[in-house]
């Protein structure tokens, strides 16, 4: 993907994040969500970045230094929270640079908050973890839940299938 400006992705980080927020205005968006949110936009091609597996799923560094410039740019504030974790809400330069994020990719964000806006930070990690072992590793569906429970046991076997069926990565 070619950028037209180096605004760009932390723009369209921000309206995610913005978008997120108004429609669910309780969540606690944080580094795993954005990253987790990111992580499904580039699926789709919206966005490129390279990822790999990390504790939480799959992690860019990319995106990690996207938003850490559009905290320093102001167009998002982040804060964290002893015990709680980031919270990531749109800093006051977000009018500024609003107008980068195109058409296609506000529809993009919208549908993808349609379908994965509700599931919290965890439950984004396992569903991530289900698309990246399917996806990078070949996982079959049938085996995404065991699999998924291998890479992370603290979470029942259970639960994760209950998710994964929800997100509609397995049937």
């Amino acid at each position: 993907m070619k950028t037209e400006s180096i605004f760009e992705i932390p723009a369209l980080i921000c309206y995610l994040v913005k978008r997120l927020l108004t429609k669910h205005p309780d969540k606690q968006v944080g580094k795993t969500i954005v990253q987790k949110m990111m992580y499904l936009l580039s699926r789709q091609g919206i966005v490129d970045f390279d990822y790999s597996m990390y504790h939480y799923g799959p992690y860019s560094s990319e995106v990690e230094g996207e938003l850490n410039f559009a905290e320093s740019a102001e167009i998002v504030e982040i804060k964290w929270v002893d015990e709680q974790g980031y919270y990531i809400k749109p800093g006051p330069n977000l009018s500024s640079f609003e107008s980068l994020v195109t058409k296609d990719q506000r529809y993009a964000i919208d549908d993808l908050i349609d379908q994965y806006g509700h599931f919290n930070a965890i439950e984004l990690s396992l569903i991530t973890t289900a698309f990246f072992l399917k996806d990078d590793f070949g996982v079959p569906e049938r085996r995404l839940a065991e699999v998924v429970h291998n890479v992370k046991p603290k979470h029942h076997l259970e639960f994760i299938e209950g998710k994964l069926r929800e997100a509609g990565v397995i049937k």
